[in-house]
This record gives C-alpha cells, sequence and structure tokens, in this order.
C-alpha cells in the first residue's frame, strides 16, 4: 500500500495542480483554473507553476483500509487537494472527488499526518496547493 500512496503522490505532483483536467503540457496555455478559487481555506497557496519546485513528501504513511459492508466495493479512489506550508505541514484539505465515505475519511485522515519538504520559489519556501490521489484496494 505504500508504493500506491508514493505513486499516487507522484502522479499528483506531475499533474500540477491549479491546471485543468483535460488540459495538454503546452506552455502557452494560459487557462489554468484553480480547484480551490471558491475555496477561502486555500487563498493564501497557491498552485504550483512554472518557476515553483514542488514539495517533496518526507513521510507519508499508508492510510489504513476502512471497514465496509460486506456489499461494498472493495476498492476506490480519494482524489484531494491538499495545501502544504512554508514548514511542510499539510493544512487544509478539500476531497474533489471520492468512491465512497469510508474511503474519504481515511484519505483525508492519513493525508494530514504527511510531511513535505515545502516547495521553493527563489530557493525561499512557499506555500503551495497540490493534488492527491490516494487508490485503496483489497
Amino acid at each position: 500500500m505504500r508504493f500506491l500512496s508514493l505513486i499516487a503522490l507522484a502522479m499528483s505532483l506531475l499533474l500540477v495542480p491549479g491546471h485543468a483536467w483535460a488540459q495538454t503540457n503546452n506552455a502557452q496555455s494560459s487557462s489554468t483554473i484553480s480547484p480551490a478559487a471558491d475555496d477561502p481555506a486555500f487563498a493564501s497557496f497557491q498552485p504550483v507553476t512554472q518557476g515553483i519546485k514542488p514539495p517533496r513528501a518526507t513521510s507519508a504513511p499508508d492510510p489504513k483500509f476502512p471497514n465496509l459492508p460486506a456489499d461494498a466495493e472493495p476498492r476506490g479512489t480519494v482524489v484531494m487537494l491538499i495545501g502544504v506550508n512554508t514548514k511542510g505541514r499539510v493544512e487544509p484539505v478539500r476531497v474533489l472527488r471520492s468512491d465512497q465515505q469510508a474511503f474519504e475519511t481515511t484519505a483525508v485522515a492519513t493525508v494530514k499526518k504527511w510531511k513535505f519538504k515545502p516547495a521553493q520559489k527563489d530557493g525561499r519556501p512557499v506555500s503551495v496547493q497540490i493534488t492527491v490521489e490516494m487508490k485503496f484496494q483489497r
């Protein structure tokens, strides 16, 4: 499960949060969309853009698989927007998509425990927002 979490984190950092999901890698494009534009908790967390070195996880414990009803699908995905402050701590967390509430609860509780080497711009730490995807499978 640790391997899946690390893959999810790596994939999320490659998505460069703040850009539309279907956007191509064309550097000329200016169609940035902030998924947290309407959320004041993310007001001080900028999207990772060119010139910002993204945060790097230094501690990313695996989520615990939740107790599910017998008839529930034993796999799911939770996509979250998280704010990483200048000290590398996760502050706001917003669930963007979740297959099941049980996975959502576990994913949010887990990501709040993660620690990062902060993002940097011009050699100084900056607060950023990144997208994290956690996959669950039994």
